[in-house]
């Protein structure tokens, strides 16, 4: 066989594998939870489109933590305020890079938006190391503690850092994987306050 006819066949190869995957994604891309990713039964509802904000908008899943000290409160608790939503871990350096971002927009939107820098504990190397990494930073934004290991599966989270932005309503507006930059993080600010 000669160079051109092999080409040929390789080509036509390609366009039928990627015709083939275009199929397969989209006979299942309405059936996966985007929460949690588990693929969803004929039975359950279908999953809620993240993004955009919609009549449709999913609701941010709840959960317990404890805040700085120790009390237990939940996400529930600030229905009615829009939520930045952070997950963080003191030996992420990414985690770290952004901090100051979230300082800086918790200094000049604090009042109007509530801020949870949420550490999993679990997810830290040693049970105190969040502790005590915010103890010698200097951060003044409200700093949690979710102690059971669930939330980042609740969330469909897999690695940090994280933001989800909530609107007053309690849906998610937006989800941001990795870090944000503080233009980005201002801006979704400005989208949860113009809602």
């Amino acid at each position: 066989m000669n160079d051109k006819k092999k080409l040929v066949i390789a080509l036509v190869a390609l366009v039928v594998i990627i015709a083939v995957s275009l199929a397969v994604y989209n006979a299942y891309k309405d059936r996966v939870d985007p929460l949690t990713g588990e693929m969803l039964s004929a039975s359950q509802p279908q999953p809620k489109v993240l993004g955009a904000r919609t009549d449709a908008a999913a609701t941010a899943p709840d959960f317990a933590m404890e805040d700085a000290e120790g009390n237990a409160t939940m996400l529930s608790d600030f229905q009615g305020t829009p939520v930045v939503l952070n997950f963080w871990t003191s030996w992420c350096s990414y985690c770290k890079t952004e901090m100051p971002y979230f300082e800086s927009a918790y200094q000049q939107y604090g009042g109007q938006v509530q801020f949870v820098m949420l550490n999993p504990v679990k997810s830290e190397r040693n049970g105190k190391d969040g502790k005590n990494f915010i103890a010698k930073s200097g951060y003044t934004f409200p700093v949690f503690y979710e102690t059971a290991g669930k939330v980042m599966n609740l969330y469909g989270l897999r690695s940090f850092p994280a933001t989800v932005f909530i609107d007053a309503d309690g849906s998610i507006v937006k989800k941001h994987m990795g870090a944000i930059t503080k233009q980005k993080l201002n801006d979704n600010i400005e989208t949860l306050l113009a809602q």
